[in-house]
């Protein structure tokens, strides 16, 4: 009886990760913001939308290739206080797939750096799931962004994702 249980919860569990994967991926995105400023009482608030285009630039596994592109819209909150050279900015972001038009969704935080031209940080972006060829995702990427003059931003990361 013992043998029967152990080996039906050993097919469960490679049955299971026969249809999980994981994978990484490395991305570049280089978009535009639309963001606006107000003054608080002990500092200052940003907030808008970002949008740009992102590519593959290396991938180990199935579920991205190198070169696939997706558009990705984010929105975002950035406090900052007058005695901190940093903000706290939050942005929840879709991402859609160009060739299929799937979808992943990701909140970021980024503590380093503020929204301001000239600034840059590093911050870590959690996938919270998806849409598609990527429904059940979950993962984190680490990533560093560049705001550049005339609205635009550039941004680079390494993602670790299972599905």
């Amino acid at each position: 009886m013992k043998f029967i249980f152990s080996f039906t919860i050993l097919f469960f569990v490679f049955i299971f990760n026969a249809f999980c994967e994981e994978g990484s991926y490395e991305y570049s995105n280089v978009g535009s913001h639309n963001l606006a400023k107000v003054n608080t009482l002990d500092g200052s608030v940003t907030g808008g939308k970002l949008e740009g285009i992102s590519i593959v630039m290396k991938s180990k596994g199935n579920l991205y290739q190198v070169g696939q592109n997706s558009e990705t819209t984010c929105i975002i909150l950035s406090k900052k206080e007058s005695k901190s050279k940093n903000s706290a900015l939050e942005a929840f972001c879709e991402s859609t797939d160009l060739e299929t038009g799937d979808k992943t969704f990701a909140y970021n935080i980024r503590k380093d750096g503020t929204a301001d031209t000239g600034s840059k940080g590093r911050g870590k972006q959690t996938i919270i799931g998806g849409t598609g060829k990527y429904k059940g995702i979950s993962g984190e990427c680490n990533y560093t962004v560049k705001y550049l003059p005339n609205n635009k931003l550039a941004t680079v990361g390494t993602c670790d994702y299972k599905i």
